[in-house]
């Protein structure tokens, strides 16, 4: 018997919606086991890793820091790929840019 893959008609709505949410539940439910394994609590190891570098402006500053280069490598990958260019460069692109940059 062969086995043969179809892709679907439509997408179910409901699924298109519960997805990311379901995704976000079992990392979340899957980290805290994960630390509890380890010997920490996991509300406050979740707190610290999700909530506390949002408390302040410095830690939001530090995020965006951290955050900013790898999202314009993430849209400069999107670029490619919808012109359907193949790019497999993006960390050293990014590592040649800020060594030039300084």
């Amino acid at each position: 018997m062969l086995l043969s893959l179809e892709p679907r008609g439509q997408q179910s709505r409901a699924m298109l919606w519960l997805s990311p949410l379901l995704a976000a539940v079992l990392t979340l439910c899957s980290g805290a086991l994960l630390f509890a394994l380890l010997g920490h609590d996991p509300l406050e190891t979740l707190h610290t890793l999700l909530i506390a570098p949002l408390a302040d402006w410095y830690g939001v500053s530090e995020l965006l820091v951290k955050a900013l280069p790898i999202l314009l490598c993430a849209l400069g990958l999107a670029v490619a790929y919808q012109a359907r260019i193949w790019n497999i460069g993006a960390e050293g692109q990014l590592l040649l840019g800020a060594l030039a940059g300084s």
